[in-house]
């Protein structure tokens, strides 16, 4: 199904979200912006190395990401029953602008993650030279 697909043709959302996919649209939707938000601060703990920011800004992102999974989840299974939905097509029913409005944050999370993992990189890279450089003096420096 592609994403034009999703919208309906008046551009006006559904007051009755009760398929399995409005679950896991307006979970998406609501998650999103807390997860760009999330990462934002925790892009800001690891320019300022704030060890401690940066370790509640990924419980928090992994919280975030467990609950994008349960929806996605709970999307695939009737009823609340355990066997995934077979040739079931989802119907989603949002306005064109929702659906812009989360593939745009879709968008800015996939970006953010991106820096995010630059930045990580790079902390990783520096902590690894500062433990190279305590191994060296470990081993030459005798106090005595």
């Amino acid at each position: 199904m592609m994403p034009s697909q999703l919208g309906r043709a008046d551009n006006n959302p559904c007051p009755n979200f009760s398929a399995p996919g409005d679950e896991f649209l307006r979970a998406r939707l609501a998650l999103m912006p807390a997860l760009e938000a999330s990462l934002r601060r925790s892009r800001e703990a690891l320019v300022a190395m704030d060890l401690e920011d940066i370790e509640r800004g990924t419980r928090e992102q992994a919280g975030f990401i467990r609950e994008l999974k349960a929806a996605s989840q709970r999307k695939l299974l009737p009823g609340g029953g355990r066997q995934p939905q077979e040739n079931r097509e989802l119907v989603f029913f949002a306005s064109a602008a929702e659906l812009e409005e989360l593939r745009q944050s879709e968008n800015r999370v996939r970006e953010a993650a991106r820096l995010q993992a630059a930045l990580l990189a790079r902390a990783r890279y520096k902590l690894r030279v500062l433990a190279n450089m305590l191994v060296g003096v470990s081993k030459t420096y005798r106090p005595g």
